[in-house]
């Protein structure tokens, strides 16, 4: 009787974790993401949605390209929701690699770079540092890859999902980087998405902005 007892209480116990276990799954599901914008640039054409800060962007071949923006970016004027996600493709021709965008930033008043987004920088610094910023690139709380090597000629896949305060940085479908907002950046303020750059040769394709729900 008390072996039976035993087995049974194994049994029951296997049950209720199995149970807590696939529940806890459960819950870690993927959010559930509504297009709102996309663009390939196979048009070879900037439409009035696009702001050029100054930079030289132009497309080439169905391809954005620039050498040398000097942060002066191509700014979405079509604003984002809060909860966002953004992916597309990016690609360095330069070792050093320093290929960047922006999320959640103020177009109004001066530059992305200048009045403040989330920035995504790979191969930052010379190829040292690779970071997600808020506001400012070098702010002493941004999170920070310094071990991980980049290559130049590679196309890149870039996922960021923004969840609250929680941002989630993807880079060729694994997590790359995570950063965790307790002021997160939102519109109307701050709403707009960027392709950024200094002084690297580098292409730009495939956007698509969702909304997070």
């Amino acid at each position: 009787m008390i072996e039976t007892a035993r087995k049974c209480a194994s049994v029951v116990f296997l049950a209720c974790f199995f149970t807590v276990l696939l529940g806890a799954a459960g819950c870690d599901k993927e959010p559930k993401l509504t297009l709102l914008y996309s663009y390939d640039f196979n048009d070879g054409t900037l439409g009035p949605e696009w702001k050029n800060e100054g930079g030289d962007w132009k497309i080439v071949e169905g391809k954005l390209v620039s050498r040398r923006a000097k942060n002066k970016d191509l700014v979405l004027m079509k604003a984002h929701p809060a909860d966002v996600a953004v992916t597309l493709d990016m690609l360095s021709h330069d070792d050093k690699i320093d290929i960047k965008f922006r999320t959640h930033g103020n177009p109004q008043g001066g530059d992305l770079h200048d009045t403040g987004a989330y920035s995504y920088i790979l191969g930052g610094w010379k190829g040292k540092i690779s970071t997600i910023t808020r506001i400012d690139e070098h702010e002493p709380n941004r999170v920070e890859d310094r071990a991980t090597k980049h290559k130049k000629d590679h196309w890149y896949k870039m996922k960021v999902v923004k969840k609250g305060g929680k941002i989630q940085w993807f880079v060729d479908g694994k997590l790359y980087l995570t950063y965790e907002d307790k002021q997160p950046l939102a519109p109307p303020t701050y709403a707009h998405f960027s392709f950024s750059n200094w002084a690297t040769r580098c292409e730009f394709d495939n956007l698509k902005i969702y909304r997070v729900e």
